[in-house]
């Protein structure tokens, strides 16, 4: 039995001095090094901002022609995607309409509904083929 107990004690000497021994790859992060020593390929970087830009007449002509749609009062009437409201929308590049929100001032804020105006607006009016 002691045998045993002094055979377990050099082994782990000997683990320990080889381990040592063998320098291992410095990683900066965790994921930073594959199993098979190859580099992690770097993020790709988010597209540049658009440098089109909303302008105030579109905001104008928005709330003219889908102010029945993004009211926040009932009747709420829905568009279709032939309606004028749907055409100023896709006038606005990338049919932005968080840059169209953006625009208004605090008393057009509280007479509009957001999530209609932001999101409804731009999945409703998708371009036509």
């Amino acid at each position: 039995m002691v045998f045993a107990k002094v055979a377990g004690g050099v082994l782990l000497l000997l683990l320990l001095a080889c381990s040592e021994a063998i320098p291992f790859p410095p990683a900066t992060f965790a994921n930073d090094v594959r199993p098979n020593d190859k580099k992690v390929p770097p993020l790709v970087p988010p597209p540049p901002p658009s440098t089109e830009e909303c302008t105030h007449a579109q905001k104008v002509e928005i709330l003219r022609e889908c102010r029945d749609y993004i009211t926040n009062v009932p009747p709420i009437i829905f568009i279709g995607n032939h309606s004028l409201c749907c055409n100023a929308v896709r006038n606005v590049p990338n049919r932005d309409m968080f840059c169209i929100y953006d625009l208004l001032t605090c008393s057009e804020r509280s007479m509009y509904n957001e999530r209609r105006f932001k999101y409804g607006l731009r999945n409703v009016c998708r371009p036509r083929w």
